[in-house]
């Protein structure tokens, strides 16, 4: 499972690479996001084994669009300031949808709690979308990947899982400050906290997805590889948003 999940990221995380090197087209970026927002949200769900799937599916994919859209077509004072609004919103839908279900209605806290955690993942992945209007957005991008594929190869070990956490943040932020040495205009120290927080990400993730033997088929799979890949994304965007300051 942990080889298919980190195959799965992979070959979405090189079309993110791919469509970020492309500049004229800082629309398909946003589609690609928005693609991997869709899925997302119908395997998380589905991965947490919620009672009620579809309610919460229907308002992740609701919430994590308009951010996406928002990203693209209404930039306020940052390019992500309208994901609070998404995230508000969302979470107040998950918990209308969980009253209406009634007071009968088995594991409608869990509900809420995955219904919530989906919101704030779905939502802060349009970081993605909004890494092709600035002009590092290229560079994020290829650090992240790279950030990514060293975590990876560290998380489909057997290793347990304290030793996990900390060899893939160490070998992340390794290659992310080894990626610097591309033309993508990317500092060393930026890289390296980029890939610091990117293998803290897949470290904790890998250790949760373990402990709670969630990835047991496709769903989970995807769900697991598009919850890291949207995360990341985030984690990138906002560290580089406080290493501006620097």
């Amino acid at each position: 499972m942990r080889i298919k999940v980190l195959f799965s990221g992979l070959v979405a995380a090189a079309l993110l690479v791919v469509v970020a090197s492309l500049d004229s087209m800082s629309w398909l970026m946003g589609v690609l996001t928005a693609v991997l927002q869709l899925i997302f949200a119908y395997t998380w769900p589905r991965m947490v084994r919620s009672d009620a799937p579809w309610p919460i599916t229907i308002i992740l994919a609701l919430c994590s669009l308009a951010a996406t859209a928002s990203t693209m077509f209404m930039p306020g004072g940052s390019v992500m300031s309208h994901s609070v609004e998404a995230i508000a919103v969302g979470v107040l839908l998950v918990f209308i949808s969980q009253v209406l279900r009634g007071a009968e209605a088995e594991g409608r806290l869990a509900g809420v709690v995955s219904g919530v955690t989906g919101i704030v993942l779905g939502v802060l992945g349009s970081a993605w979308a909004a890494s092709a209007y600035v002009p590092y957005g290229f560079g994020l991008a290829v650090t992240t990947v790279v950030a990514l594929l060293g975590a990876g190869a560290v998380a489909v070990t057997r290793l347990p899982n304290r030793m996990t956490m900390i060899l893939a943040p160490v070998v992340a932020a390794a290659l992310g400050a080894a990626s610097s040495a591309l033309p993508i205009d990317m500092l060393w120290y930026q890289g390296a906290t980029l890939g610091l927080l990117t293998g803290l990400l897949v470290g904790s993730l890998r250790a949760l997805a373990l402990v709670s033997r969630s990835v047991r088929n496709m769903s989970g799979i995807l769900g697991l590889a598009c919850a890291i890949l949207l995360m990341s994304g985030a984690v990138s965007w906002y560290a580089m948003e406080v290493l501006a300051f620097i």
